[in-house]
């Protein structure tokens, strides 16, 4: 396979773990900043709502454009957005920015899930080219959120946002260098993915993609509270748990890829009864560290790796065009924002406890594992009808 294909993934790394970041260092944002919990973590949701909103939006202006171009154009603006973020001390420019650097990941995701497939060396081979792209979730799950929290307990929250600008600048100029041109998408490419979008079938798909990622988020972007406030870890094991987590979600990603091409819905149904189970186990046992510590790596086996599973349903229906799969990741991220920004509110009503948000995933466990249910339930008709 080419080896451009490993920038593309590094792209992706870079975006996952600009998502994870701030979910890595809630208390030490709030305390500086001097605003709560639940408002750092409707940081998440804004950066989630940018890749769910204005992901498509570029994705789609930048259709007839060569990918080189679209692609290196997203990942500058992003770099030198990036290291803005510190240079103004308020909460509200950290919002602003945290919106726009979200459109462009979004983007950035896209543009290099479709460049990936371009760079396959046969039609027959797009699928594994685009699994080596997919690889930076898994790695920026892996080392974003205690790498974030690791280095705002060492040098501050701010040197996290200059770290990954930095990284995306190197990024830029090397691939810059190395990706090589490919010619714009055809006319008749784009009109079949924008004709794929109109499928009922394929939206009923992204909700279940919306409510699963919906259920992880919401009790995941409140676990560094949870495991410091509740369960009393210290900053130090919190890394390392939150570490921990990011592996399981690495092996967690291989297995259901291994399974999820013949067997999606089955993947999808334990994968939501054990989040189901885990998060209920958080929400009631918080204080009970090695408990704690057991479930929390669960919901890293179970949580955001069901992705393969439904791209692999989303894409039964839809094909894998670059408007259905960025679509789709803006579905998902959209499952983000609403996990993350229902957890927000349920925790501002509830007295600031963490343990609300393990609450509130579970409800989207149980609405995501229904609307599979009803989906699965209906039977096509025999062919002779």
């Amino acid at each position: 396979m080419p080896k451009q294909l490993y920038l593309l993934m590094l792209t992706i790394l870079v975006v996952v773990m600009s998502e994870l970041q701030i979910a890595g260092m809630m208390p030490e944002i709030a305390n500086d900043l001097g605003v709560s919990t639940s408002q750092v973590g409707l940081l998440v949701s804004l950066y989630a709502l940018g890749m769910a909103l204005g992901g498509p939006l570029l994705a789609f202006a930048a259709r007839h454009s060569p990918p080189k171009r679209s692609l290196l154009l997203v990942v500058a603006a992003y770099a030198i957005l990036e290291i803005l973020v510190p240079l103004i001390h308020e909460y509200w420019w950290l919002a602003l920015l945290r919106i726009i650097t979200g459109c462009l990941s979004g983007a950035a995701f896209g543009l290099s899930v479709t460049f990936g497939a371009r760079l396959a060396p046969s039609p027959t081979r797009i699928g594994e080219a685009v699994s080596i792209v997919l690889g930076g979730i898994m790695v920026g799950t892996v080392i974003g959120l205690p790498l974030s929290h690791f280095i705002a307990g060492r040098w501050g929250w701010q040197a996290s946002f200059y770290v990954l600008g930095a990284a995306a600048l190197f990024l830029f100029i090397i691939s810059a260098l190395a990706l090589p041109h490919r010619a714009a998408a055809s006319q008749d490419d784009a009109a079949q993915d924008v004709r794929n979008l109109r499928s009922p079938r394929l939206w009923s798909r992204y909700l279940v993609s919306l409510l699963t990622i919906g259920s992880a988020y919401a009790a995941f972007s409140y676990f560094t509270p949870l495991l410091e406030q509740t369960a009393g870890f210290s900053s130090d094991a919190t890394t390392v748990i939150l570490l921990g987590y990011g592996l399981c979600s690495f092996i967690g990603n291989l297995v259901v890829g291994r399974f999820a091409d013949r067997h999606a819905v089955a993947v999808l149904r334990f994968g939501h009864a054990l989040l189901f189970i885990a998060l209920i186990l958080l929400a009631l046992f918080g204080q009970v560290s090695p408990l704690v510590v057991i479930t929390v790596f669960i919901v890293g086996l179970a949580g955001v790796t069901m992705n393969p599973a439904l791209v692999t349903r989303v894409a039964e229906v839809g094909g894998t065009g670059n408007l259905v799969s960025t679509v789709h990741t803006a579905v998902i991220t959209m499952g983000v924002t609403l996990g993350t920004a229902i957890s927000a509110v349920t925790i501002s009503l509830f007295g600031d406890d963490p343990a609300v948000a393990m609450w509130t995933g579970v409800v989207f466990a149980v609405l995501a594992a229904v609307v599979l249910a009803m989906q699965t339930a209906r039977r096509p008709l025999p062919a002779s009808a």
